[in-house]
């Protein structure tokens, strides 16, 4: 155990011993905790937190289109914006024509959904 002094604007220096033991590094982030007993210091992340762009947003909207209206709603929704539908890449390539309708995407989950139910009462007879 080292004793160690706190300075005038409350910094004091972790021990090297400790610091090497516990990979403390030059701009490592720690929680301060008070406890009874004293204050206990615990290392912290720090996640950069990305702000979208309306070009991004905009990507987002078209790629998670599902179906033929999902993304025309998007389209309209990226127009609003002020920007073109045309001029966003698409990372899903995701493309209207080869989507489904609304009335055809319900009828494939009903069908996915029944032949689950199906395949789950088989196996447990």
């Amino acid at each position: 155990m080292e004793t160690i002094r706190v300075g005038k604007r409350g910094t004091f220096v972790i021990p090297v011993k400790l610091r090497q033991r516990f990979n403390i590094k030059e701009d490592d982030l720690f929680l301060a905790e008070e406890r009874e007993d004293g204050i206990l210091l615990r290392p912290a992340v720090a996640v950069p937190v990305e702000i979208y762009t309306p070009d991004r947003k905009a990507e987002f909207f078209l790629n998670n289109a599902v179906t033929k209206e999902d993304y025309d709603a998007a389209c309209e929704d990226i127009r609003a914006m002020g920007l073109n539908p045309a001029k966003i890449p698409h990372t899903e390539n995701v493309n209207r024509d080869a989507l489904p309708t609304r009335a055809e995407f319900d009828l494939r989950m009903k069908r996915t959904l029944e032949r689950q139910k199906r395949s789950g009462q088989s196996k447990s007879a």
